[in-house]
């Protein structure tokens, strides 16, 4: 008698799609009122800049941060960063394009954007010299010559299921301090995409523990 054809083996189910689109309902700090204008308005009072670029620092429960790899046929290939970008005018608010921006590379959706991460010291150089913005961000020039600003902030998300769009990143790691400063997690050994990068990257751990220090205190016994 003829053996019975295996079962099929069950189809797992597909993973529950991403909500349709990015936050637009958030917290953010007082600090922040700055930011909590459209990019036409905080361009007219900074005329100095042709442009705003955003980033997102996103720390896990265990104080690990996201990090997200530059897909290979992007500009900086397979260099590593947060998830950020610019500002566009559409976005209701600079703040608005952090939780884009976070939505759009990494699937994560924003509930508070949070204190902002000084800038990395200075920006690249151009034609010989270096600009800085100490303590607010970092100016640097697009391939067009546009004079931009780019400021990121710790970020608070509702989940930690990280799905990245394939065109922009290609593979994320949650990372301790130490392995940032090592620049290997595991098996992985990695670069930033700048040594502005790099050193917000820093900042941000430290804004990170201190925050965490600040609500421990503030748990009952």
């Amino acid at each position: 008698m003829a053996a019975s054809p295996p079962a099929p083996a069950p189809v797992p189910a597909p993973p529950p799609a991403p909500a349709a689109g990015p936050p637009t309902t958030f917290a953010s700090l007082p600090a922040a009122a700055a930011f909590r204008v459209p990019l036409a308005a905080y361009l007219a009072a900074r005329p100095e800049f042709g442009g705003v670029a955003v980033g997102a620092f996103v720390f896990d429960g265990g104080g690990r941060l996201l990090l997200v790899q530059r897909a290979a046929h992007d500009s900086m290939p397979l260099r590593w960063e947060v998830p950020g970008g610019a500002c566009d005018a559409d976005d209701a608010t600079v703040l608005h394009a952090v939780a884009r921006e976070l939505w759009e590379e990494s699937g994560l959706r924003a509930t508070v954007v949070g204190a902002l991460v000084p800038g990395g010291g200075g920006d690249r150089l151009r034609n010989g010299a270096a600009e800085t913005t100490p303590g607010v961000g970092h100016v640097f020039f697009t391939r067009r010559g546009l004079r931009m600003c780019k400021y990121s902030f710790l970020t608070e998300v509702d989940g930690y299921d990280v799905r990245l769009d394939p065109n922009e990143h290609q593979a994320f790691l949650w990372v301790t301090e130490e392995e940032a400063r090592a620049r290997r997690c595991g098996d992985v050994a990695f670069e930033y995409t700048f040594r502005e990068q790099m050193l917000e990257v820093y900042e941000a751990f430290r804004l990170n523990r201190e925050k965490r220090e600040r609500e421990a205190k503030q748990v009952p016994a």
